[in-house]
């Protein structure tokens, strides 16, 4: 069998469990980034796993998995390589007890260490201008929709989503008479947190539904909250494209590698700057791990100072 057809088998058995899309669609990029090196050639389209079809378990070896890596590494953030080590980990172990390989070579591989991140958010005098533009659409815009990019801005800034956050956002997510009102949200790996909103992005979505048509809230349940001219999805690329005509036209330049990700930093160093707690901020986020929440708070020793000083209890000393 061709390294695409085991690919593709492990591919299958892995999308049983039903993953999200995300996931499934990056456990496929993830086979087809290594699998360019290991092919020694370039492949785009659709059919990402096409590049393995040349490709046999024999050409997975310590050596050219080693190659593999190291080329991806110089390209790419080390969060992004331990993912698609991770990927080709799993797969080289299927491949192992299902008898095609006699060892698994990515044993023999190191993962690169972690490396501390830092939330990226925007100034106040970025968000002041990108909010700006963000309410009314550019000259050269040949389809404007101002009501839609504001309820877009109000999602990003106002709840702190993810770009698949919000693209995944039905009219029956948004519970908008509800005290407070409030937008159910599915984060990552399909998990349903509540995300209360203000009556200012309340205001927002109203007047985009209202521009749109929609009436009835129960009818239009399982409609796309964010839709193009023609009706379709906004998808995550197009949803990106409307940001970044936003920074362009107020003339600012996003934090590298943020884009849309630099409100939801924004959204969540706002909070914390405001009172709100670890926990709490955690939940709103829909972060598992509360120790990715904590970068919020500052990796200085400042930060954790300020917030020692909060302590109400100095007061009885």
């Amino acid at each position: 069998m061709t390294l695409r057809d085991l690919a593709e088998r492990w591919v299958a058995i892995k999308n049983t469990a039903r993953p999200s899309p995300n996931t499934a669609s990056a456990r496929v990029s993830d086979l087809w980034a290594i699998g360019q090196s290991l092919a020694s050639a370039e492949h785009g389209g659709p059919d990402k796993l096409g590049v393995l079809e040349d490709l046999s378990p024999a050409d997975v070896t310590l050596s050219r998995l080693e190659d593999a890596f190291a080329r991806y590494a110089e390209g790419h953030a080390s969060s992004s390589t331990r993912r698609v080590m991770s990927t080709w980990r799993q797969f080289c172990l299927w491949m192992v007890r299902d008898g095609h390989l006699a060892a698994n070579p990515m044993d023999h591989i190191e993962s690169p260490a972690r490396t501390p991140w830092s939330p990226k958010p925007l100034q106040p005098e970025d968000l002041a201008a990108v909010a700006e533009h963000a309410s009314s659409p550019g000259t050269t815009s040949r389809n404007p929709w101002p009501e839609r990019d504001q309820a877009l801005f109000a999602l990003l800034i106002a709840a702190g989503l993810r770009i698949s956050e919000v693209a995944a956002l039905q009219i029956g997510d948004c519970y908008l008479k509800d005290d407070p009102p409030r937008l159910r949200v599915t984060g990552k790996g399909d998990k349903i947190r509540t995300v209360p909103i203000p009556p200012e992005a309340v205001s927002r979505i109203d007047s985009y539904l209202e521009s749109r048509g929609v009436r009835d809230f129960e009818t239009d349940a399982s409609s796309p909250l964010l839709v193009r001219h023609d009706g379709r999805a906004m998808t995550r690329s197009a949803i990106d494209h409307a940001v970044r005509g936003w920074f362009r036209r107020a003339g600012r330049t996003p934090p590298k590698g943020a884009l849309s990700h630099s409100f939801r930093h924004t959204y969540a160093t706002m909070l914390i700057d405001n009172g709100a707690s670890l926990p709490e901020v955690q939940q709103l986020l829909g972060h598992a791990d509360l120790a990715t929440t904590q970068a919020y708070l500052g990796v200085t020793a400042k930060g954790l100072a300020e917030a020692a000083m909060a302590n109400p209890a100095r007061k009885l000393l």
